[in-house]
């Protein structure tokens, strides 16, 4: 029996004919036929790892996609991206040639009140879910999508979270020295006197957010009132004394007490 290991063939070399200039300079001729076709400049720069951008017109995007595609070989959409510009939004798109090694970004610019651009279903079918994924963290609007819905949050998600805009938490202002006050008064809720919050709904969280760690939520206060531990002393001796901002009025009513103001 041979046992002799043959030697295998040494692999090929990487092709760097995507960063090629000559190669880079025939796509930018072939885009320069696209602008007399559309009758529209579509400005362009060079990116780095052999990348072209180009600027396309909102109402010309579908037709330059078509041009794209059935003429220089753009076979995939292979991304769909948004970003904010605090000013304006833009919807990103990255086409590939596998045949030409061609990549090539072209970027829509979008205004932040009617962020609304025509959908690339009807030529990439690769486009339905990434535009969903742009729609749901950027709120841009595509029309003619076929099913235009959030697809990583729940529907009834308020705000798109990755707007500059959005807030992730509750715009809160607080008293001064809010995180010097005692710990028994952290959890009275004294410290959170003249204080506005927003109440949002938590899914699992009760009906409050926990602005901070010493509020008490959703009935908290009746465990406080039973094992005393954060009751000032003479709390529970005293009838009808109810911690301040514990519980709602409703649970004060039937427990046959009312919150008293304190000065």
């Amino acid at each position: 029996m041979d046992l002799s290991v043959q030697r295998s063939a040494e692999p090929a070399p990487p092709s760097l004919r995507a960063y090629d200039r000559d190669h880079i300079n025939a796509l930018l001729t072939q885009l320069a036929r696209i602008e007399e076709r559309i009758g529209a400049p579509l400005p362009k720069s060079r990116l780095s790892a052999g990348i072209v951008n180009i600027d396309i017109p909102p109402d010309k995007l579908v037709e330059v996609a078509l041009l794209l595609r059935d003429e220089l070989g753009f076979d995939m959409l292979s991304c769909v991206t948004g970003v904010d510009m605090i000013d304006h939004l833009e919807s990103i798109y990255h086409f590939r040639s596998l045949a030409n090694d061609w990549l090539l970004q072209a970027r829509v610019r979008l205004t932040a009140e009617h962020a609304e651009v025509d959908s690339l279903v009807s030529v990439y079918q690769s486009a339905n879910w990434l535009e969903r994924e742009q729609y749901d963290m950027f709120g841009i609007v595509y029309r003619g999508h076929p099913d235009l819905r959030r697809i990583l949050l729940e529907d009834e998600f308020i705000g798109h979270p990755l707007l500059k805009s959005f807030n992730s938490t509750p715009i809160v202002r607080h008293d001064r020295a809010t995180t010097q006050a005692p710990a028994i008064q952290a959890v009275a809720g004294e410290n959170l006197r003249h204080q506005e919050r927003i109440q949002t709904k938590r899914l699992g969280q009760g009906s409050l957010e926990r602005i901070h760690p010493g509020m008490t939520t959703f009935g908290g206060a009746a465990v406080y009132l039973e094992t005393g531990q954060g009751v000032e002393p003479g709390a529970m001796s005293e009838p009808g004394r109810y911690l301040e901002g514990a519980g709602s009025s409703d649970e004060a009513a039937e427990a046959g007490t009312m919150p008293q103001e304190r000065g």
